[in-house]
């Protein structure tokens, strides 16, 4: 077994004990019930006392020891299963099937059992059998045999082994769930943690936003909550040598696909910048499902798809945003989303460099609509958000989209990142 082989089994039934945990319990039921439908099989069991004749003088112990196995052959015969078939009226080949004889070690008696659903009928064939062994061994010469211990109908069944089938069945319930967890883990991967993120993409992970209830619910006030406050802070200290030595001037931040939290991420980054001083533009490019106006609780009229038709200029689709240095440019939603962005959205970019230190853009997902493709061009930078528990596959295929455009990739954004909480706020 290799170094990785228990670290990958502990994060499969980590993140996939759900399924794990459904597909074991039904498995376990399901035998639960197919063993309550086994029929209860009861043994009937009569000993027979093997010894040698008085009047042979030449019969001893060993006369026994190598005679007995005979009476296990007689019982155990078919013409013997056809003979007692006739008198108890159960099939021969029943018979063959449920009687079996036995020497037990280092004794001179011959265990007779049969197995029968009917506890009577078990008890009443075994000592069938008994009286034709009887029969049998008062015509041998040497050996005698006695009836030592009569079959009684038994009353707990012998089998099925109930207990055994059961703990049997539970064992394998949990090995066939932790096969599907390994199974599912390993045909859809998902990205539980930066390193995650870092292994299967290859670029650096610039940022590690945490899971933060002020992100949900207030996330204007993010920056007053040490944590959270610290690791945009970290991002924007990551981001600097960039942008000072690529003079960037408009960073396109987006995400493999939805809710993976891309205009929370790039609002913060946006404000980061602006407390360093920087007059930052923030731009909704997301025209088929705006985010940033709810966000920042402005209207998004006039905004951006209303300067994309010259129906305004660009001063009046701008709003203040809610920390100093930062400017809002948020949008309404517009069915001629892509067409709009590719005619227009590079001369408007042109014109906010103009105005700004730099812009912020928060793009559509790249997976799903072509509307990013035609604004990563535009772009000096490019930040792809993914959040903790995103499928490998789309995260992997939203960076082949970008590099396919020849846009500059500047990193990962890891987002709702549960190894973030820093030691530090924490204590």
């Amino acid at each position: 077994m290799s170094e990785q082989a228990l670290p990958d089994l502990v994060d499969a039934l980590r993140w996939r004990w759900k399924p794990a945990v459904l597909i074991a319990a039904c498995i376990f039921a399901g035998a639960l019930l197919y063993v309550s439908t086994l029929p209860a099989q009861y043994d009937g069991q009569a000993v027979i006392a093997i010894s040698p004749r008085p009047d042979a003088p030449s019969a001893g112990a060993d006369t026994v020891r190598v005679g007995a196995p005979k009476f296990v052959s007689f019982v155990e015969a078919p013409k013997t299963a056809a003979q007692v078939s006739a008198e108890v009226g159960e099939s021969r080949a029943t018979l063959e099937e449920s009687v079996n004889a036995t020497v037990p070690v280092d004794t001179g008696n011959v265990a007779i059992t049969v197995r029968h659903p009917d506890p009577q009928r078990a008890a009443v064939i075994a000592n069938v059998y008994a009286r034709r062994v009887l029969e049998f061994a008062a015509k041998d010469p040497l050996l005698s045999a006695q009836l030592v211990a009569q079959a009684i109908p038994p009353t707990q069944p012998a089998a099925p082994p109930r207990r055994l089938l059961q703990a049997a069945s539970l064992i394998v319930a949990v090995l066939v769930g932790i096969a599907v967890s390994l199974l599912l883990e390993r045909g859809r991967p998902r990205l539980r943690s930066w390193r995650d993120i870092a292994r299967a993409t290859g670029y650096p992970i610039l940022g590690r936003i945490p899971r933060s209830r002020i992100l949900r619910a207030r996330p204007t006030e993010a920056f007053s909550d040490p944590v959270t406050g610290a690791a945009f802070r970290t991002l924007r200290a990551n981001l600097e040598p960039q942008i000072r030595e690529r003079k960037i001037r408009v960073l396109l931040v987006t995400s493999p696909g939805k809710a993976e939290g891309k205009t929370t991420v790039s609002a913060l980054l946006a404000e980061s910048l602006g407390r360093l001083g920087m007059s930052v533009l923030l731009v909704d490019a997301d025209l088929r499902r705006p985010r940033l106006a709810p966000l920042a609780q402005v209207d998004g009229r006039p905004g951006l798809s209303d300067i994309l038709r010259d129906r305004v200029p660009l001063e009046r689709g701008v709003h203040p945003g809610w920390s100093t240095d930062l400017d809002l440019l948020p949008t309404a939603a517009d069915p001629e989303a892509g067409d709009l962005l590719a005619r227009r959205f590079a001369d408007v970019m042109e014109e906010a460099k103009r105005k700004y230190d730099i812009v912020v853009i928060d793009s559509p997902p790249l997976l799903g609509t072509d509307d990013t493709r035609a604004l990563a061009p535009i772009a000096d930078g490019v930040l792809i958000v993914v959040a903790a528990g995103s499928v490998a596959s789309p995260v992997n295929e939203a960076i082949l989209a970008v590099e396919s455009l020849k846009a500059p990739l500047l990193g990962i954004i890891g987002n709702r990142i549960k190894e973030a909480r820093s030691l530090y706020y924490s204590s």
